[in-house]
């Protein structure tokens, strides 16, 4: 297992492209989630796009016609559009949002990804549950924020979401198998965040995405402390440490993307 970079790695100042990176939240997530991390980027120069989901930031019946095909033509959107702004642009995804990320890293060019807490099959009961629930009901009651820190909790309390869709899940469990298929055709170099405390997505899955991406430099990092929200709960300092060594490691190694020249519009 490769050591991640650390933020005092001296390859830092040897040049100084451009940096995008666009933050990808979970199901139920909003930008909130990613606010600490986005300001942490911003405070060492780069570009951030902490971008909304569809069907998310508004009522629970926006998002239940919604699904993996529609979250996966966002982010290709929002990627492609960070892009025409940056030399070299990173993804930072946390559960679906890493699941989408690994999903747009195995087609298009990034410089590098960051996922934490992505789904690869989920929890067999979860899976199960959803099969079933599906067809009786399109929400069930979130009980709460997934953050083992009470006062992260309180903190971060769900502005908008306090019911999970079933149709959208159903739609993420049916990509999964495909998913497991592209992991190999990503080559970008990739940070692996995973915890062993799990009500959602077992750190086995983790693991999984770790052995089977196609890329030569990849890091595994297991937290100890933290539920499923790692970038909230006790170990936040250090989610958002190692994120931030890792894209700034990387970004001066990362040959800068074509951009769209054609200003004809």
């Amino acid at each position: 297992m490769d050591t991640p970079p650390t933020s005092h790695d001296p390859s830092h100042s040897l040049n100084k492209p451009t940096i995008g990176v666009l933050l990808v939240h979970g199901l139920n997530g909003s930008r909130r989630d990613f606010a600490e991390l986005e300001l942490a980027l911003q405070d060492r120069g780069m570009l951030t796009n902490n971008m909304l989901l569809p069907g998310h930031g508004t009522h629970i019946r926006e998002v239940l016609s919604l699904g993996w095909q529609d979250w996966a033509d966002a982010v290709r959107a929002e990627l492609n559009a960070l892009k025409q702004r940056c030399d070299v642009v990173f993804i930072v995804g946390h559960s679906l949002g890493g699941s989408l990320t690994l999903h747009i890293a195995a087609h298009e060019e990034v410089a590098g990804m960051v996922i934490m807490c992505a789904p690869l099959h989920l929890h067999p009961l979860i899976r199960l549950g959803v099969r079933i629930v599906k067809h009786f009901t399109p929400l069930v009651p979130t009980v709460r924020e997934d953050v083992r820190d009470p006062d992260a909790r309180r903190r971060y309390t769900r502005e908008v979401y306090r019911w999970t869709p079933m149709r959208p899940v159903a739609s993420m469990l049916q990509f999964l198998p495909t998913l497991r298929t592209e992991l190999p055709q990503i080559t970008a170099p990739a940070l692996v965040m995973i915890s062993i405390h799990y009500h959602v997505v077992p750190a086995r899955d983790g693991r999984e995405i770790y052995r089977h991406i196609g890329s030569k430099v990849k890091h595994l990092v297991t937290f100890h402390r933290s539920y499923h929200v790692i970038m909230k709960d006790y170990d936040r300092e250090e989610v958002l440490a190692k994120t931030t060594a890792f894209i700034l490691h990387h970004a001066g190694r990362a040959k800068p993307h074509k951009r769209n020249t054609d200003q004809t519009a």
